[in-house]
This record gives C-alpha cells, sequence and structure tokens, in this order.
C-alpha cells in the first residue's frame, strides 16, 4: 500500500515519475490523488512564490510528459506518466485536441443542471412523461451525497441510496456527466444551454430549465490557508469516500461545521484533533503545525476546514434570477412555483441550505409545477407539505480578525488576491464589489468568483458597518464555467 492509502486497492497498477521519482498509481485515478496518495502535496507554486496543492483553490496546473498547462485535477493516470510541477501563474490551458465537425445539438422538453438529489428527484419526477437531458460537471450523479460515508438522514447509506435513484433513469434521460453548463439564454420558445464536455461542444435546447447546481464550500481565512495540505471539506470527504485515500493521519479539523468531516475520519480510523479557532498553518512543503489564536501549537499532517456551504449562485444571476440575504448567505429571489422567472426554475441547495432528502423533495416538487405546467397530472401539494417539515439552515456570517492577522498571509481568492489586497482598496473607501473586482482580480480568475465572492461582500460589510443584505453582488457573465476557448471558437 501506498503511504497515505486507506485500503487495499483491487485496480491496475501503473508508474508514474514525478520529478524523475517513480510512484505507484492505478488506473482510472486522478493524478492529483495519486500524487496524494504517495505523499505528494505540493504540486504548484503561485505567482508570489507560495506553495499550493489540490485541494484548496482553483486548477491545478503541472507539466505531463512534457505538455505544459495541464490541470492535473481533470487528468487520470496512465502508465509511464512523467509529471513535473508548474507555476499558478503561468497556467494558461491550452486549445489542444480536435476542434473539427459540426456541434452536437439535443433537444429536449427539460434540461436539468446539477445531478444532485434535488436534480435527480426532479429528473425522476418529470421522465415518465417528458424528454430530459441531465448536466452534471463531476464524473458521477450524487452531487455531495456521493462524497459521503456515513448514512444519511432519509437516505440511510448514501452510496446505496444514489445508486438506486440513477437505476430508476429511464430512456427519457440523456445523461451528460464531466460536463459543464456555460449559461442559459433564450431562444424563441427554447432555452439555449451550451455544454461543454472535454473537447466537444454541445447546444442543449429545452422548453424548461431546472437550475440544480447545489451549493460551493465556504473558504475560511486564516494564514497560509492555500498551503499544501489545507484541505476543503468537499475535497477531503472525496479523497477518503470515493478514492479511499487519507488526507493525513493525524488531521486537524476547524469550522463551524467541523463534526461533518469528524464522523467521517473516525469511519475510517484517522486521528483527529478539533481546532475551533485557527490562526495559521505552517510547514516547508506542506502542513506540520496549526497555530490557534491563543497560540497553542498542534503538529499535525493536514488541515480539513469545514464551515457550511451556500447557495451556488452564478448560475442563477446570469439566467436573469435575483437575490436576496437570509439566513447567513445569498439566496435566489423565487415564485410560489420556485421560478426565478418564467420556465427556469431553481431547487435543492442553490435555493437555500437543507439535509440532502429535503433538497430531494425540494427536486421532486419542482419536477411537479413543470409536468403541471405541461399539462400533465400531478400533485405538487404532496412534496409542498413534506418540504415543510424541513427548515432551511443558518450559516454563521465569518468576523474576520483584522488586528490579529498577516493579511498578505491570508488568500481570499486562489488566483494571488491576498485579504491585504481587498482590505485596502475597501479601506480607502472603495466599497462597490465591481470596482473591488476589477482593482484586484477578486472574482475574476478561474472559479469566476463562486468561492471568493462572498468573503469579499464579508471585508466591505464588516470594514464599512454595512449589513450583507444591503451589498450588490456583481452578477455573474457567460460562460460561467472555464472552457478552452478553441472549443468555443468552432461557433
Amino acid at each position: 500500500m501506498r503511504p497515505l492509502d486507506l485500503t487495499e486497492k483491487k485496480g491496475k497498477r501503473v508508474r508514474i515519475f514525478f520529478e524523475g521519482r517513480e510512484l505507484e498509481g492505478y488506473e482510472g485515478e486522478k493524478l492529483t490523488v495519486s500524487l496524494l496518495a504517495n505523499g505528494i502535496y505540493w504540486l504548484t507554486t503561485s505567482t508570489e512564490g507560495r506553495k499550493r496543492g489540490a485541494f484548496t483553490f482553483g486548477p491545478v496546473p503541472m507539466v505531463v510528459n512534457g505538455v505544459k498547462n495541464v490541470d492535473a485535477r481533470k487528468t487520470k493516470v496512465q502508465d509511464g506518466m512523467k509529471v513535473e510541477r508548474q507555476v499558478y501563474g503561468e497556467f494558461q490551458e491550452e486549445p489542444v485536441g480536435n476542434y473539427s465537425g459540426s456541434i452536437k445539438e439535443v433537444v429536449v422538453d427539460v434540461a436539468v443542471i446539477g445531478g444532485g438529489p434535488a436534480g435527480l428527484g426532479a429528473t425522476l419526477e418529470l421522465q415518465d412523461s417528458l424528454m430530459i437531458a441531465l448536466i452534471e460537471e463531476k464524473g458521477w450523479l450524487g452531487g455531495d451525497l456521493w462524497i459521503r460515508g456515513v448514512e444519511v438522514e432519509g437516505f440511510g447509506d448514501p452510496k446505496r441510496a444514489i445508486g438506486d435513484l440513477v437505476d430508476k433513469l429511464n430512456e427519457n434521460v440523456k445523461v451528460f456527466l464531466g460536463s459543464s453548463a456555460l449559461g442559459v439564454f433564450e431562444k424563441g420558445e427554447y432555452f439555449l444551454i451550451p455544454v461543454v464536455k472535454s473537447n466537444e461542444l454541445i447546444e442543449i435546447l429545452a422548453k424548461r430549465v431546472v437550475l440544480a447546481t447545489g451549493a460551493v464550500e465556504s473558504i475560511m481565512l486564516f494564514e497560509n490557508n492555500d498551503m499544501p495540505g489545507v484541505f476543503r471539506r468537499d475535497f477531503a470527504l472525496e479523497v477518503m469516500n470515493v478514492w479511499e485515500v487519507a488526507p493525513g493521519w493525524n488531521v486537524a479539523v476547524t469550522g463551524s461545521r467541523a463534526e461533518e468531516v469528524i464522523e467521517e475520519l473516525e469511519r475510517w480510523g484517522i486521528d483527529y484533533v478539533h481546532i475551533p479557532n485557527v490562526k495559521r498553518v505552517e510547514g516547508k512543503e506542506k502542513v506540520e503545525k496549526v497555530v490557534d489564536m491563543n497560540g497553542n501549537e498542534y503538529k499535525v499532517d493536514a488541515l480539513v476546514f469545514a464551515d457550511g456551504r451556500r447557495p451556488d449562485i452564478n448560475p442563477i444571476t446570469q439566467a436573469g434570477g435575483r437575490l436576496f440575504f437570509r439566513r447567513g448567505y445569498f439566496r435566489p429571489v423565487i415564485d410560489q412555483q420556485h421560478r426565478i422567472k418564467h420556465g427556469i426554475y431553481v431547487a435543492g441547495s442553490a435555493v437555500s441550505i437543507k439535509p440532502p432528502y429535503a433538497n430531494y423533495i425540494e427536486g421532486r416538487l419542482v419536477g411537479a409545477y413543470i409536468l403541471k405546467e405541461f399539462g400533465f397530472e400531478s400533485e405538487p401539494c404532496v412534496y409542498e407539505e413534506k418540504l415543510k417539515e424541513y427548515e432551511p439552515e443558518a450559516l454563521q456570517i465569518p468576523k474576520i480578525p483584522f488586528d490579529k492577522f498577516n493579511l498578505e498571509d491570508v488568500q481570499i481568492c486562489g488566483c494571488d488576491v491576498s485579504l491585504k489586497k481587498v482590505d485596502d482598496v475597501v479601506r480607502r473607501g472603495i466599497t462597490d464589489l465591481q470596482i473591488i473586482k476589477r482593482l484586484t482580480h477578486l472574482a475574476m480568475g478561474f472559479c469566476q468568483g463562486r468561492y471568493c465572492l462572498f468573503n469579499g461582500a464579508v471585508v466591505v460589510a464588516q470594514r464599512t458597518g454595512k449589513k450583507l443584505s444591503e451589498i450588490d453582488l456583481p452578477v455573474a457573465r457567460s460562460p460561467i464555467k472555464n472552457v478552452r476557448m478553441g472549443v468555443l471558437a468552432r461557433r
């Protein structure tokens, strides 16, 4: 077994070479996971010389078989693969690949964007009567539920539950895995959804759209929060429960939702320490020590932060939706049938933060509304009553200890935007987030602000005394997901 393997692997072994060092990988495994399993955390370096890993921010640019600008997070290992580090700031996705040929066009009744519990619920409600396109950017269906290992209320064993739901999908459903929806546009009586799958551009035309795009992790702010060995909750759960690799053997856990990680670590028998008030992480090539706000030091080999998830608002604002602030996060304004506008529905964690089963019920509810709109018999009231049993969760609004941090060491955005850069602009009296974006490049990188924009709003609110509900967030522009320009050039 490799140093961080949790189980004996049963797949085909392959050899990979990391900067000349021979390592063991497994066919079908992500490159970043293979390197982690071999104890290699440091994979790239920021333009300012900060060492970085694969499990906190952005893409992971590496040189693979002599070719630069390969995103290791999206790359699977191959026998004999030669890998080297690359500077993060140099990363530009090359328009390689075969872009010839016509664009694929798919016409359906409903496009469901997001294959988590809400997206699956909507699809299952609709599939007996309508043609559905189910679009999911990850390589699996089930969303956040798929990366969990412990039992989940309403579902029991999460992987078994997702497997049962997926098995129920019928021939009226066209599933697009590993596919990124770039936006939603009106085109006559249809909506146009451009979708990129690898080097292929697919144009999906649908009469109705369901945005079941889920939520994104809240990025915690502390010194060196981009250091190799710092894990977002979702990445930590993925490496453990999908790939059966440990983030480390002595792990620090922090954040208001730390228990979600702790129960998974206990399931795998991984030692951990709960540190509620992290100030700083330190180490040479990875996390070796955590210092809390009281000056206490803890020797660890990784840190996982879990501070809750907030709705992914970019697809909503791009499609023309409006937002309001409640319970600690920005949410879409929806009508009584869960629409942000005629023809575009929202379901699941994109609406509010709820348990996975409540998201599934909300997906079924939206499906029932759509069936009724198409003239089919349906009973939305059944799902409406069930959904009333679940109160949307509230999240804490982080309070940034500006006077205790070295702000240059706190990364608010993975594109080399420190907390100091943003704070300096705000303290000069500039509080419009659109202008802050232009001056600091906050929310102008690969994630399009999905992870960093909320913390930018928190800085403005805390420094000015404004309520977050009084702050306008910039509207997302298409393409809302990172895409090779070579694919769009085929248009």
